[in-house]
């Protein structure tokens, strides 16, 4: 449907497709003209206008303005007789994550009651209970990264001048599977009630069901029933696990009084003491959020390597000849056995080692020396004259440095300078020869 032919709410908003439907009405996403931007219109129903579902909603959000986990409202209003209402738009429910994964991982559940226990403290902080906590009332932003509470059609302010009184006469509130005790009983409810929905709610999320669903009853008796079980069912039995911080949490729950403020803090460190029990990091990810995770982790990886500054050539040189000191490679017939520092050197064949003499006396620089032994890490240093020896007047050695990575770098600094070495080295006589770590045999010319 192209926005040209699409219909148009209080000319402003034009609709773009259906998203839900409930017993209060319509929820579609559209445009805004007024904002340029997407966002979600609730549109109710006129048989359900005596309840005043929306006008309660467009009530608490206003109360509820700038709290963190909340649905923004944009815009509020009427077209004719039907009642508008804009809010932000949000991803899925977690009901549809439920669908897709059977249920939710230990991690998962955690990190959700945790978020979940944040933003009830909020609401109830701006004296308000919400009352009909579910999977579909609990939604994910559009990017993934924040968890939200909404449909506040049933919620209630709990504290204007004071508390409001208990009572016992109320009709029930609230859905069945998740319902606390007290909404079973008929009794007002208070903060902690939206405290117990919320972890039937977890305990749905851990099991994929809960233990009272599609139990074999009248519905005139379910209610009734379904309370009861709530009441004798254990915790352990209620999770399908051992946890002794959910049942030191649900016991804490069940003491609480109808006016008393919860320790929201107490139950998050019950969570977060869970989590450590069970080598678990409560790190804001969910279980269809695990892959930005490891997206995330690349991501920055890579900008770290992009912020490096850029090397010069003699820095990008010296990174490249490091020593490395676990496994060394040897000139002998036998390369592929790792060599040990004692044996590093074993003599090349003659003609090798000939052929190596030659360059060195040729004229060519140091980097075609270089290339033959730059896998031995090798150094060349004019050894003392040995007055021992007439036939030797000058000798050079060929020195493996493991340790002394900086003297090793100087050396290797001074070979890389582009002048030939007979000019480097011409104090020195032809009659050159080589020595090595492993007193292989010297010749003489």
């Amino acid at each position: 449907m192209s926005l040209n032919s699409s219909k148009i709410y209080a000319n402003r908003f034009v609709m773009k497709k259906k998203l839900s439907q409930g017993s209060f009405g319509m929820v579609y996403q559209v445009y805004d003209r007024a904002t340029n931007a997407e966002c979600a219109l609730k549109v109710e129903l006129e048989e359900n206008q005596e309840k005043k579902t929306l006008e309660r909603e467009i009530t608490m959000l206003i109360q509820l303005e700038n709290v963190e986990g909340i649905p923004k409202l944009i815009w509020y209003g009427f077209e004719g007789q039907t009642q508008l209402m804009a809010l932000q738009l949000l991803g899925k429910d977690l009901a549809y994550y439920l669908k897709l994964y059977k249920k939710f991982s230990f991690k998962c559940c955690l990190q959700v009651a945790y978020d979940c226990i944040d933003i009830l403290k909020n609401i109830h902080k701006r004296f308000i209970i919400h009352r009909d906590l579910k999977p579909e009332n609990i939604m994910m932003s559009i990017d993934l990264n924040q968890i939200y509470i909404v449909d506040f059609g049933v919620s209630k302010i709990y504290f204007e001048a004071d508390h409001i009184p208990f009572r016992q006469d109320k009709d029930f509130i609230g859905t069945l599977r998740y319902a606390s005790i007290a909404a079973h009983k008929g009794q007002e409810l208070g903060r902690k009630d939206d405290l117990e929905s919320l972890f039937y709610v977890i305990f749905y999320f851990l099991r994929g069901n809960l233990p009272w669903q599609n139990i074999p009853v009248e519905d005139s008796e379910r209610n009734r029933i379904v309370g009861e079980m709530k009441q004798t069912i254990s915790v352990q039995e209620l999770t399908a696990m051992k946890c002794p911080e959910f049942i030191k949490i649900f016991q804490y729950i069940r003491k609480l009084k109808f006016d008393e403020q919860p320790d929201y803090e107490f139950i998050k460190d019950l969570l977060v003491e869970a989590a450590k029990n069970n080598n678990i990091k409560l790190d804001g990810y969910y279980d269809w959020t695990e892959g930005m995770k490891l997206s995330k982790k690349l991501s920055e990886s890579k900008v770290s390597l992009d912020k490096k500054e850029p090397q010069s050539p003699k820095q990008q040189m010296k990174s490249t000849t490091k020593i490395s000191n676990q496994v060394i490679w040897s000139v002998c017939d036998n390369s592929n056995r790792p060599q040990s520092q004692k044996n590093l050197l074993m003599p090349p064949e003659l003609q090798k080692k000939r052929s190596d003499v030659h360059h060195f006396s040729s004229g060519s620089n140091i980097s075609v020396v270089m290339g033959t032994y730059s896998s031995m890490r090798l150094r060349y240093l004019p050894s003392a004259i040995n007055k021992k020896s007439p036939g030797l007047k000058r000798m050079v050695s060929i020195e493996f440095v493991a340790h002394d990575e900086s003297v090793y770098q100087e050396q290797i600094d001074e070979n890389y300078e582009e002048n030939p070495l007979n000019e480097k080295y011409k104090e020195y006589p032809n009659e050159i020869c080589f020595k090595g770590n492993n007193k292989f045999n010297q010749i003489q010319k």
